[in-house]
């Protein structure tokens, strides 16, 4: 495959599917399905697999009469790819608007996010309480962890730029999603899909710019003033996870005390995508609990 070899115009969006919507920094790729008096319920992927990696989810919520609203950060998968800095100002400011634009915000939503999506999705609870009504986090970022998951060398201003221009490649960015799975036999229909996005241009860079602007650490404060407000909040953690590792979500619960806690055996860091049957009915469970 060649790689960012398209500009995302509107032409090529009309051979795209899912439904594109403007907003202040650029054009946001979204799918929204259920009944419109359903729970909404918002599904914020990752820092770099874009909202297919919530099909089995955005099915299940859907049958099930949930309002359920996916979308591509900015950068990736089929949004625009700005130019801008790409840190938690600019994702909160895009969930923000896209509610917004889509009139969801008549009443609190419930929030799911996935590994820096958790990051997301705490910072919008953070920013905006009165539209927030539960979330639930899968494996989470954030959190402070046994070992840094970027290297120390990038902490260090001009080089770290240099470093990531040449170390950051599409090769290596889809070697490195085969550790979020353990034990799963449908890798390479992922990693098909997951290519996709890489032709269009930009993506490297919305990914270079993420690095150097949202640490993965560092967020406790933020979880544990949320948590002091009582918000309902769920949190699932792949056994397996060599992403973010399992050890790092004892820290989670202890600044989340009274957070919901489920093991998923078996699992890397995306337990919802490779064991949706144990997952699913326990964030439904938890969704439609008063």
């Amino acid at each position: 495959m060649k790689y960012e070899t398209i500009e995302l115009t509107d032409e090529v969006r009309k051979t795209l599917p899912g439904s594109f919507i403007p907003l202040t920094d650029g054009i946001t790729h979204y799918d929204l399905s259920g009944p419109e008096d359903g729970k909404t319920v918002v599904l914020v992927h990752g820092f770099s697999s874009p909202s297919f990696i919530w099909d089995p989810v955005f099915e299940a919520l859907s049958k099930d009469d949930f309002r359920v609203l996916r979308y591509d950060l900015y950068g990736r998968g089929t949004s625009d790819r700005p130019l801008a800095q790409y840190n938690v100002d600019l994702f909160d400011r895009q969930l923000y608007e896209l509610l917004s634009q889509l009139t969801l915000t008549q009443t609190p939503i419930n929030l799911v996010g996935l590994s820096m999506g958790g990051i997301i999705c705490i910072n919008f609870a953070f920013k905006h309480p009165e539209l927030v009504q539960k979330i639930s986090f899968i494996d989470p970022a954030g959190f402070p962890t046994e070992k840094s998951l970027y290297p120390p060398i990038l902490r260090i201003p001009i080089i770290n730029r240099i470093i990531l221009k040449f170390f950051i490649t599409h090769k290596r960015l889809i070697e490195g999603q085969k550790p979020d799975f353990y034990n799963y036999k449908d890798i390479d229909d992922y990693l098909e899909k997951y290519q996709k996005q890489m032709k269009f241009r930009g993506f490297k860079r919305a990914i270079v710019s993420t690095v150097l602007n949202i640490p993965l650490s560092g967020f406790e404060d933020v979880y544990r003033e949320v948590a002091a407000s009582r918000l309902p909040m769920q949190l699932f953690w792949g056994k397996k996870d060599q992403t973010i590792p399992y050890t790092t979500s004892k820290i989670a619960k202890a600044i989340i005390p009274d957070i919901e806690f489920h093991t998923i055996e078996d699992s890397g860091h995306i337990p919802h995508y490779t064991h949706p049957k144990s997952v699913i009915p326990l964030l439904i469970e938890f969704l439609n609990r008063e």
